[in-house]
């Protein structure tokens, strides 16, 4: 798959927000995030319906996939942001404009639910999206994490950008694992960066909408499930022989996917990836901080990563070929 690169966001950029998926829950904290876009600068057109609700979602499916559209042909919106994830992308992906999506060129920002687009577009389209805070959730948030500002914006201004240093759950030179690790990534570790929502990227296997990754570098993120219910998708993506094509696994968080005592028999998350690491002994880097928590790398969806090991303690992303300056 050759990729094709978002345009670079301007100073001052112009960001269109919509909600493509659940109904606005707090409509208060899409305020905050408004503010805090033209406080830094930014312009802020609102879809037309973003504050509809039908049923469990935000507007009739019709409604949603305009303002997706009419924000997509907007010359003056340089980005696309999700308000909140939820639930209703998947309705809209027979019916989106991909044409129209891959000549824009814009950067589609989100995640949750935003997985379904993000997937969607680079199968169609080959253009990168990405993984990232959403209006609501995040901007919107009264303790807003530091990497909005850190991470954010100065990878969606420039051509490549490295992640802060990442925690490795143990030291790279502990043990028969340890020693494992730095065999396998040595002097790095390099592919296409996919993924998401992990129940999200199970239910696209089969579909049109997910993409075939030669060399892939899959990042997963979960929250609200059981363990034995991850493993379950795990399970979908390794019969589908998805992890074939993978060269390493992100494991992002797994937010309150705890057993409960409703289940049959506890059964830890810690098993689940224990279980896949014998599976697909290929390396698993742990504490990515993506997913439903505060604090949230921007992820370049359909962009190259490079992984290294700068000490023994922690790794770094280093992102690549993801994004262009607008020329004209």
């Amino acid at each position: 798959m050759n990729p094709q690169l978002s345009y670079l966001l301007p100073p001052n950029p112009s960001l269109g927000l919509c909600a493509p998926s659940g109904f606005l829950t707090e409509p208060g904290a899409l305020e905050m995030a408004i503010l805090y876009f033209s406080e830094h600068g930014w312009t802020v057109r609102e879809g037309t319906h973003i504050h509809n609700r039908h049923e469990y979602f935000a507007g009739t499916d019709t409604e949603r996939l305009e303002d997706f559209h009419e924000l997509i042909r907007d010359p003056k919106v340089d980005a696309i942001m999700a308000a909140r994830g939820g639930y209703g992308l998947t309705r809209l992906l027979p019916h989106l404009d991909y044409d129209a999506i891959a000549a824009a060129r814009k950067p589609i920002i989100g995640f949750s639910d935003v997985t379904a687009l993000h997937l969607a577009i680079l199968a169609q389209t080959g253009l990168v999206t990405f993984a990232g805070p959403m209006a609501a959730p995040d901007f919107g948030h009264p303790h807003r994490s530091t990497l909005h500002q850190d991470h954010f914006l100065p990878l969606l201004q420039n051509e490549t950008h490295s992640s802060p240093l990442i925690r490795l759950p143990f030291t790279a030179h502990e043990g028969a694992a340890g020693m494992r690790l730095r065999q396998q990534i040595d002097n790095g570790l390099e592919g296409i960066l996919w993924g998401g929502n992990l129940s999200l990227v199970a239910h696209l296997v089969g579909t049109p909408y997910l993409p075939r990754i030669e060399e892939g570098i899959l990042f997963l993120e979960e929250v609200n499930e059981e363990p034995y219910i991850i493993e379950r998708y795990l399970m979908q993506l390794y019969h589908a022989g998805v992890f074939n094509s993978v060269r390493a696994i992100l494991w992002g968080q797994f937010n309150r996917c705890e057993p409960t005592h409703a289940s049959a028999a506890p059964y830890t998350l810690e098993q689940v990836v224990d279980y896949l690491q014998y599976l697909v002994p290929i390396p698993l880097l742990q504490n990515l901080p993506f997913g439903h928590v505060r604090d949230k790398l921007t992820l370049p969806v359909g962009g190259r990563v490079r992984i290294t090991l700068p000490d023994p303690a922690h790794y770094q992303l280093h992102f690549s070929q993801y994004g262009i300056a607008r020329t004209g």
